[in-house]
């Protein structure tokens, strides 16, 4: 299980160099790098402030960043507190890992005034690196929108191989069924803590929880049992958390 991530970064590469598309059957889903701070406001602050320093970051990571870089701010909107302490967490894009590198080497080197100002808003205890694996794009990725979350395990005889065919399975019973959303993998490792048994975490993304919601009675109507017949011998998750992602800008692409 844990081991997957020890082989995930080989597995990624091969992934990077795939063609986009899922409708040919040698085509691997495409990859993104992510970067996760975890963070909690300072007494007296709140997302005001956050806001107020993530519009000067935006502006200046037009003028100055090295890489196309997208950020969100994610909120907790369905959840257990004692299971998610902090306030939110910012969750950043770039391209691939090297992009992601290139932008953490310049940001350390020059952002130090902006970090000054994040910190005094709310500080960030943990910094994590993943990889975002796109199964299925939602409408209108990269805008505002709610993310639902599962932490999910392998089975002891599933590997990577058997995990990408039952993914295949399940989002073409989406695409049948008309089912809003779209699916992600998010595959971590790098700055996760030690004793986490978690191999990668399921992603549901829709624009409004409306949308979740329809996809949602969609699962009680019939589409559990199909997820069940395709999934139970390939993975385990536990009960998701819904966030709201707001988009804070970066830097586009071009």
């Amino acid at each position: 299980m844990k081991k997957i991530m020890s082989n995930f970064c080989v597995v990624s590469l091969a992934l990077l160099a795939s063609s986009y598309s899922l409708a040919d059957d040698h085509a691997a889903p495409p990859t993104a790098a992510l970067e996760a701070f975890f963070c909690n406001f300072e007494k007296g602050r709140d997302m005001g402030d956050l806001m107020k320093v993530t519009s000067e970051w935006d502006k200046w990571m037009d003028s100055n960043s090295p890489e196309a870089y997208n950020a969100f701010v994610m909120s907790p909107v369905v959840n257990t507190g004692a299971d998610f302490p902090n306030d939110y967490f910012w969750l950043g894009v770039a391209k691939n890992h090297e992009a992601m590198g290139n932008l953490n080497d310049f940001w350390m080197a020059n952002g130090g005034k902006l970090a000054d100002k994040f910190d005094a808003v709310a500080p960030c205890d943990t910094h994590i690196y993943m990889t975002s694996q796109i199964l299925r794009p939602g409408e209108n990725a990269g805008q505002a929108g709610f993310a639902q979350i599962s932490a999910c395990e392998l089975k002891e005889d599933a590997n990577m191989a058997t995990l990408m065919a039952a993914d295949k399975k399940w989002v073409s019973w989406m695409d049948e069924n008309n089912m809003p959303g779209g699916l992600l993998r998010w595959y971590g490792g790098v700055g996760e803590a030690r004793d986490s048994t978690t191999d990668f975490y399921s992603v549901y993304v829709a624009d409004t929880l409306a949308e979740r919601g329809k996809a949602h009675d969609m699962m009680i109507a019939g589409g559990a049992q199909v997820l069940s017949s395709i999934y139970d011998d390939v993975m385990d998750c536990d009960v998701p958390r819904i966030y709201y992602g707001n988009p804070v800008g970066g830097k586009s692409a071009g």
